[in-house]
C-alpha cells in the first residue's frame, strides 16, 4: 500500500466494549511532544474511575508522528488511531475522529494540550450533566496565557462569528469541546479547516441542542510548532464564509425560535 493511501484504525484495541468516554486528538507533526501528552492524557482519564477511549488523529504528519503513535497503540489497548496521507486539514481529521470514536460522549483537544487535560476532562464531564455540547473557553472567567496578536485575532473571529452565526459562545476556535456523540447524526458537517469549530457549534445552536461554555485556563506553548496567524487567518475567513453559504443554502441559517 502506499503511504499515500495508508490508513490505520484501531491499533492496540482489544476490548470491543463501549467506552463512556473518548478523547479526540488530532495530530500534526507532534513528535516533540505527543509521548507526553499521552502521559498526561493517560494519567487524567485513569483518574475519572469510568471507562474511556483515546483516539489519535494523524493528519498527514511528515515526522515521526505517526510512528510514535503506532508504539504507543501497540502497548495500550485503551489508545486508537486514525492516520491519513497526504494532510488534509484539522477539520477532515476531526470528522474522521467522531467517526471512530466508541464512546457516548467525545471530548475533543489538541495535542500541545494548551487547555490542560487535568482540568479540561472532569470540567467537560460534569459540564455534560446538563448540556449537550460543551465548548472550551479563553475568556469567560479566564484571563488566558496567550501573545497580544493571537487575541486581536481571535476577538475580531469571535465577533464575525456572532455576527454571521448569531452565537452567544464567546470563544469557539479553542479546539477543545466535550458533547454527546448522538448529536453528530443531526448535523452535517462539511468543512476540512478549523472553521469546523464554528460550523459544529453554529449547526448545534441552530438544530435546538444545549450548548454552554466553559472558562478553562489556556497555556501557549509553541514546542510543537507555531501557525502562522496571517495566513491561517486569511483560510479560516474564506472557510468561515463558505460555512455561512451551506448553511443558508441549507436552511439552518437561523436557529428556529
Amino acid at each position: 500500500m502506499s503511504r499515500a493511501a495508508k490508513k490505520t484504525e484501531g491499533a492496540g484495541t482489544t476490548s470491543e466494549s463501549t467506552p463512556l468516554f473518548s478523547v479526540a486528538i488530532p495530530c500534526y507533526n507532534e513528535e516533540a511532544i505527543i509521548d507526553a501528552s499521552y502521559r498526561r492524557l493517560k494519567d487524567t482519564c485513569e483518574a475519572q474511575g469510568v471507562s474511556y477511549e483515546i483516539i489519535f488523529g494523524n493528519d498527514g504528519s511528515s515526522d515521526r508522528t505517526l510512528e510514535l503513535l503506532e508504539a504507543i497503540a501497540a502497548q495500550d489497548p485503551s489508545v486508537r488511531l486514525t492516520s491519513h496521507f497526504p494532510n488534509r486539514g484539522a477539520g477532515f481529521t476531526y470528522r474522521e475522529l467522531y467517526a471512530a470514536a466508541r464512546g457516548g460522549i467525545i471530548i475533543q483537544m489538541d495535542a500541545d494540550l494548551a487547555m490542560p487535560v487535568e482540568v479540561a476532562v472532569p470540567a467537560f464531564l460534569e459540564a455534560l450533566k446538563n448540556a449537550d455540547l460543551a465548548v472550551g473557553s479563553r475568556y469567560v472567567g479566564i484571563k488566558a496565557d496567550y501573545p497580544l496578536k493571537r487575541r486581536v485575532f481571535s476577538r475580531g473571529y469571535t465577533l464575525l462569528t456572532r455576527a454571521l452565526f448569531n452565537l452567544k459562545i464567546v470563544d469557539t476556535q479553542t479546539g477543545f469541546m466535550g458533547f454527546y456523540k448522538k448529536i453528530l447524526p443531526a448535523l452535517d458537517l462539511k468543512a476540512d479547516g478549523f472553521e469546523l469549530l464554528v460550523e459544529f457549534i453554529a449547526q448545534a445552536n441552530y438544530a435546538g441542542f444545549n450548548v454552554t461554555e466553559i472558562g478553562l485556563p489556556w497555556f501557549h506553548d509553541t514546542t510543537s510548532g507555531e501557525t502562522e496567524v496571517w495566513s491561517e487567518s486569511v483560510k479560516m475567513l474564506a472557510g468561515t464564509l463558505r460555512v455561512k453559504r451551506r448553511l443558508c443554502g441549507s436552511g439552518r441559517g437561523r436557529r428556529p425560535g
